[in-house]
C-alpha cells in the first residue's frame, strides 16, 4: 500500500484527493509506520493525501466524559504541538481511538469530494471481510442517498 501512496504522489494523474485510512489494533503497530508516514506527509507537495489513523484497541465511547474530554484535548495538544499523546512523539496525523464510524468517515469524504466539484468518489480497501462489509454498507447507503454523488467499491480482503 505504501509504494500505491508513493507512485500516487509521484503521479497523481486526475486524483485529487486521496483519503488513507490505517486502522491498527495496538500502538507498537503505529512506531514503526510513523516516519514512513510523515515521510510521505512531506512529499505530498499537492495536498492530494488526507491520512487518518485509528487505534482500535481502544474504545471511545461518547456516554463516558472522561473519554471525551481526553479525545478533545489529544486534539487540541497534537494540532498546537504535532505530539500525539498516544504514541507520545511528534507525528504529522492525529492517532484516532476505537473502530472509525465509517458512516461519518465517507460522509466526510463524500463532502470533501463535493467540495472539489466531483460527483463520483473510488474507495479501495484492504482489510478484513468485516471491515470491508461495513465499508461498502456505508458506500452503498451515501450513494443511495443522493442522485448526485456515486461512490465505487472495490476491495482486497484477508
Amino acid at each position: 500500500m505504501v509504494s500505491v501512496l508513493k507512485q500516487l504522489l509521484a503521479d497523481p494523474g486526475k486524483v485529487r484527493r486521496c483519503f488513507f485510512y490505517w486502522t491498527v489494533r495496538d500502538r507498537d503497530s503505529f512506531i514503526w509506520f510513523t516516519d514512513l508516514m510523515d515521510e510521505i506527509f512531506d512529499a505530498d507537495q499537492k495536498n492530494v493525501l488526507q491520512i487518518r489513523h485509528f487505534l482500535t484497541s481502544v474504545k471511545h465511547d461518547d456516554r463516558d466524559l472522561g473519554a471525551v474530554l481526553l479525545h478533545h484535548a489529544t486534539r487540541a495538544h497534537h494540532k498546537r504541538t504535532n505530539v500525539d499523546l498516544l504514541l507520545g512523539q511528534q507525528i504529522h496525523h492525529q492517532v484516532e481511538v476505537g473502530r472509525p464510524n465509517w458512516a461519518e468517515e465517507l460522509d466526510s469524504v463524500k463532502e470533501e469530494a463535493e467540495s472539489l466539484g466531483e460527483s463520483k468518489c473510488g474507495i479501495f480497501l484492504c482489510g478484513p471481510t468485516k471491515m470491508a462489509e461495513a465499508v461498502y454498507e456505508s458506500a452503498v447507503t451515501i450513494s443511495k442517498e443522493s442522485t448526485s454523488f456515486h461512490m465505487y467499491f472495490s476491495k482486497e480482503t484477508f
